[in-house]
């Protein structure tokens, strides 16, 4: 049975961003950002009838998307903050090596800036 779930195929992802804030305060408030997802993701999976078994195709598939996200962040006077976010975006250059076409970012931070 496969998952829907691409966290499960995930092997790692690094992803930096750009975002332009609408509040008041520095870097707070909403915000729409740009983002580059470089990914290791398992390859496609294929599933044998005749003896119920499932392989990989490509085991590690190194992908990099591009996508677009919102997001909002309160800082408090004393320096707290909750921040929270969600993306979307598509794989560019090896989609069709694995079981998925897009990378979705959610994020829920609290933290502290100095």
């Amino acid at each position: 049975m496969f998952s829907n779930n691409i966290n499960d195929d995930l092997n790692y992802s690094v992803s930096p961003y750009y975002r332009r804030y609408f509040g008041k305060k520095y870097a707070a408030g909403f915000f729409v950002e740009g983002f580059g997802m470089l990914t290791s993701i398992d390859g496609k999976k294929i599933y044998n009838s005749d003896d119920h078994s499932i392989f990989t195709e490509n085991p590690d598939v190194t992908d990099f998307a591009l996508g677009a996200g919102l997001g909002w962040k309160w800082v408090s006077k004393g320096g707290f903050l909750i921040e929270a976010n969600m993306g979307y975006g598509a794989l560019l250059f090896n989609a069709n090596k694995t079981d998925h076409n897009i990378v979705n970012k959610i994020m829920l931070n609290v933290g502290y800036r100095f």
